[in-house]
Parts: structure tokens; sequence; C-alpha cells
């Protein structure tokens, strides 16, 4: 015997990372860990891949350029007064050339953070999004999100050239009070430089979210992770806090884990490969090299796994800011239940207001105006009620109610 199906029905919908209600700090940090299992294809292997690759690259490249830029002093003699000038432009070619690649790679480590904060955003609604929905969102960004990254750098430099000044000035003077007054100088600008290093990175936690998820700007970036921290100072920076802590420390430790190795590598191995007159042979320089690659680039994938918690961490502090802010947690509700038909949830109201064109009059429903003072009264276009029907009177053989007692 067969059943005939429920018309209208519907699977219930994926539960998704976050509950749909403003959460607390617990979920936050359990969340930011637990998305990493979530679609591990993006996270795992684009984020981390991408960003892996371009460190490959990059180191190769130093190495490659470093190695050409030098090679070119050893046709000189160390006396000859050309020595000196090809070792300043060698170096001068490294520098430019690190920075420049330098800024390469931080433009794949945001991109990076971008595609983290929309698969969190998709996440948070049950969705498993692949990475070309997830681009749709972060590629429209990348430039606000690359000009973000120069305006922290720009401001980061003159920060620390403002400090420079004085120590820089006081070791100039070269006598004893000023020396101790450069040490107090030095101490004063680290204490004061951790304090308005940890206020700053907690006031501008959820810029990168606002950008990617509300398309913002940079400084409208700002100023939105301006207003959504204000009265939640100390729960951001717990979050902040925690997070840096245990990212920092497990790089820590894997880096050490893996300097360690690699100096146990070398002290076996190296020195039973000599050359004729007991110096390290090409062979053992290019191992030894190999295997500080090698834990360099396995040091630089654990940091980029870490980046990831830290980036899910701001893009879920931001939806837990919004959700008791704005109450997004009910558009998120009703995006959910309609299976995305309600249109995207992050958009800010005023942009959702924009954006939708004006609904028109259903039709046979007549819409009312006020009429104008000076114009006179138009016409009804419904014709005259009609006068009431009396009331039928009682015919013979039609049972009456009985007069009351008089």
């Amino acid at each position: 015997m067969t059943y005939p199906s429920t018309p209208g029905w519907t699977p219930a919908p994926r539960p998704g990372l976050v509950p749909l209600y403003p959460y607390g700090f617990g979920t936050i940090l359990g969340a930011s860990f637990r998305v990493l299992k979530g679609n591990p294809k993006v996270l795992l292997l684009f984020v981390v891949g991408v960003q892996t690759l371009a460190m490959v690259l990059f180191l190769a490249a130093i190495g490659g350029i470093s190695f050409a830029a030098f090679s070119r002093a050893d046709t000189v003699s160390p006396t000859s007064p050309e020595f000196e000038q090809l070792m300043w432009g060698a170096t001068a070619i490294v520098l430019i050339s690190s920075l420049v690649m330098a800024f390469a790679l931080s433009a794949v480590t945001i991109l990076a953070q971008g595609v983290v904060v929309a698969e969190v955003a998709h996440a948070a609604l049950g969705e498993r999004a692949p990475l070309s929905r997830l681009w749709r969102r972060v590629g429209p960004a990348f430039w606000r999100l690359f000009g973000y990254s120069l305006l922290v750098a720009l401001a980061t430099t003159l920060a620390l050239a403002l400090l420079a000044v004085p120590a820089v000035a006081l070791a100039l003077v070269n006598t004893p009070p000023a020396w101790v007054a450069f040490v107090f100088v030095i101490l004063a600008a680290i204490l004061g430089g951790l304090v308005v290093y940890a206020w700053l990175g907690t006031k501008l936690f959820l810029v990168p979210s606002a950008i990617v998820l509300e398309g913002a700007g940079p400084i409208a970036g700002i100023r939105r992770s301006w207003a959504l921290t204000r009265g939640r100072f100390w729960a951001t920076f717990g979050v902040v806090a925690i997070l840096a802590v245990i990212t920092n420390t497990a790089a820590g430790v894997v880096s050490g884990l893996g300097s360690l190795v690699s100096q146990i590598v070398i002290g076996l191995f190296i020195p039973f490969a000599t050359g004729a007159g007991g110096e390290p042979s090409a062979a053992a320089i290019a191992g030894s090299l190999g295997v500080t690659f090698l834990v360099s680039v396995f040091s630089f994938v654990v940091s980029a796994i870490l980046t990831i918690v830290l980036s899910a961490g701001g893009a879920l502090t931001y939806l837990d800011a919004r959700m008791r802010d704005e109450g997004i947690d009910l558009r998120m509700q009703r995006y959910v239940e309609s299976g995305g038909a309600s249109g995207d949830p992050y958009t800010v109201e005023r942009d959702r207001a924009a954006a939708s064109p004006a609904t028109a009059p259903a039709v046979g429903h007549p819409v009312y105006a006020a009429p104008s003072p000076a114009a006179a009264p138009a016409p009804s276009a419904y014709p005259e009620p009609l006068p009431p029907r009396p009331a039928p009177q009682p015919g013979p053989g039609t049972w009456a109610p009985p007069a009351p007692p008089t």
C-alpha cells in the first residue's frame, strides 16, 4: 500500500555552523576550529594549498634572484673597487625584489582570508558552498581588502618611524643620561605599542568581514567594525587574545620542533659529506638547504591553517555582533526556511531598501490618495447604493411569537 506524498514537503534544513541566534564566547571559539572540517576541499586544499604554493614560489624566487645577483661579485676580486659597487647593487636588487614579492604573497594571504569569511557566512546558514560561489563574494572585494591591508601597513610604518625618531636622537647625543633616557623611551614604546596594538587590533577585528559580506570600502569597513565593537570591546578582545595565543603558541611549537629536527638531521649527515679539503661538499650544502626549506614550508602550512582559525573567529564575532545589534538572525532564519529565496541575509538594511524595486499595487484594489484641497471631489466610479429592503411581514399561516401580556 502506498501513501500519497504530502504536497510542499521539504526535508529539514542542514544544521549550520552556529545557532541562528546570538551565541556566546565559547561557541565562537569552538566554531572557529570546527569550520576546518565543514568544507575541507576549499579551506584545506585551496586556501592552504594556494598559500603554500605562493610561499614556495616566493622562497624559490628569492633564492634564484639572490644567487644571480651575488654571483656577479664572484667574478671580481674583493680588492677591486667594482666589488663594493656590485655588492651594493646586488643587495638593492634583492631587497626590492623581496618587497615586491612580499606584496604579492600578502595579496594571496588576503585573498585566503576573504575566502574564509565567505565560507563562514555560508556555513552559518547550513550551506557547503563550492569555490565558484565563494569567489562571487570574494572577487569583487579583493581590491578593497588589499587597500585595507595597505592602509594598515602604512599606519604601522608611520607609527614605527615616529617611535624611532626620539630613540635615534637620544642615541646620537651619546651621553650617559641620554642612554638612560634611551632605555626608558624604548621600554615605553614597547609597552605603549602593545597596548595600542591590542586596542586597534580589537576595534578593527571585524573589518574584513564587513568588506566581504557588506561590500564596504576600507574606510567604511573601519567605521563599521568600530561601531559593531562598541559596547562589546572586552568580549571581542577575549576572542582575539585567546585565538592569538593558541595560534601563536602552536606555530611557535611547530617551528621550534622543525628547527630542532633540521639541526639534528644536518648535524648527523652533513659532517660525513665533506670534500677533499675537509670542507662540506656541494651535496652537503644542498642537503642542508633542502632540509631547511622543507621545515620552513611545513611551518608555513601550519601557520596557514591557524590563520584560517583566526579569520573564522573574526567572521563569527561579526555575525554575533550583528545578531545582537540588528537582528540579522531573523533574516538568516527566513533564508534557511525559504531555501535561499528570501535574498542575501547579510546585506545592510539600507542597501536592501535601495536594491528592492517599488512594489506595484495589486490588480483590482484601488490605491487611496488624499484629495487635493483645491481640487473638486471626483465623481464616484461606483453606482449609488440601493435603498434598504423592507423586512418581510408575516402572512397567514406563518407562526409568530405571542404578544406580551398587558
